[in-house]
């Protein structure tokens, strides 16, 4: 009986993932509509990017660092992709790097190549603000490691902004987990 409950089981795991992975994978925003966005011919993403005010580069910071800057005006090219990582950390998912992959393609583009992007992480609105903040800019850093060190981006194409939670995709109360809102937004600096 034991053997048959676990067989059962592991048949509806295997249904529950092929029924979640098609989801996920449509997600995923291709190489084309990241290098039509960044050229600024049309605004295309997954979520739709911020735009408060005036960009400046972030450099780490401890927990207790002051507001994190502002993206830049909605005027610049941008895109807002669902990169996804391990809860709580900089870890990047399967899913994660597989739209990075996508990112890194688009970022070696010729109509693109020797542009400069500001790479945004942003967090959804659940933990502490100081935690939120210091975890976006490591997310937003592990994007530009993981361009350099597997598409040889250079790095001074690319500045990395931690954003915590600011400019929400998805407008939510405080300490709400929404998925939308953990994110990456891409601005081409130079469009």
């Amino acid at each position: 009986m034991r053997l048959l409950t676990l067989a059962s089981t592991a048949i509806l795991l295997a249904a529950a993932t092929a029924t979640i992975a098609p989801s996920l994978a449509a997600d995923v925003v291709g190489a084309d509509t990241i290098v039509r966005s960044l050229r600024g011919v049309k605004h295309l993403s997954a979520a739709p990017a911020t735009t408060p005010a005036t960009p400046a580069p972030v450099t780490p910071a401890p927990a207790t660092a002051a507001a994190p800057p502002a993206s830049p005006p909605e005027a610049q090219p941008a895109v807002s992709l669902p990169v996804l990582f391990a809860t709580g950390s900089a870890e990047l998912s399967g899913t994660g790097r597989e739209q990075l992959d996508r990112l890194g393609a688009a970022l070696k583009d010729p109509q693109l190549a020797a542009a400069h992007f500001r790479i945004e992480g942003h967090t959804d609105t659940a933990g502490g603000d100081a935690d939120n903040q210091v975890l976006s800019e490591r997310r937003a850093y592990a994007v530009v490691d993981y361009l350099i060190s597997r598409y040889g981006v250079a790095r001074a194409q690319l500045t990395a902004a931690g954003m915590g939670k600011q400019g929400l995709a998805v407008p939510t109360g405080d300490q709400v987990a929404e998925p939308r809102n953990r994110r990456v937004v891409v601005i081409n600096l130079d469009g």
